[in-house]
């Protein structure tokens, strides 16, 4: 296994995620820019883009289908993993400095 170099984030890196399968490769930094990698050749995929603040956390539900972002923007966004289209957005009082899904993908 080669080493990757991740070309694309301004800020540094807070989080990475593999999905099940080790092809995805999913990272968050205290930019507001969440992004998706091919994990063989570090390949940008894509941007989810809708927060304004650092981000601090991500998830990648078990079949790469949806895919959990929490941000110092207090809020918490749902995005489909294939368009980018944000699903859902939580706010709450302070920074989502974790979040995560299920072992069955049905809850946050």
């Amino acid at each position: 296994m080669k080493p990757l170099m991740l070309h694309g984030h301004e800020r540094s890196i807070t989080q990475i995620k593999y999905n099940l399968e080790g092809d995805l490769l999913f990272s968050v930094a205290k930019d507001h820019n969440p992004t998706v990698w091919y994990s063989i050749n570090g390949e940008r995929l894509g941007t989810y883009e809708g927060h304004t603040g650092a981000m601090w956390c991500i998830d990648v539900n078990w079949d790469t289908s949806v895919v959990l972002t929490g941000s110092a923007d207090n809020t918490a966004c749902l995005w489909d993993c294939e368009t980018g289209r944000q699903l859902g957005r939580i706010e709450q009082k302070t920074a989502i400095r974790s979040c995560g899904f299920s072992n069955t993908g049905q809850r946050l």
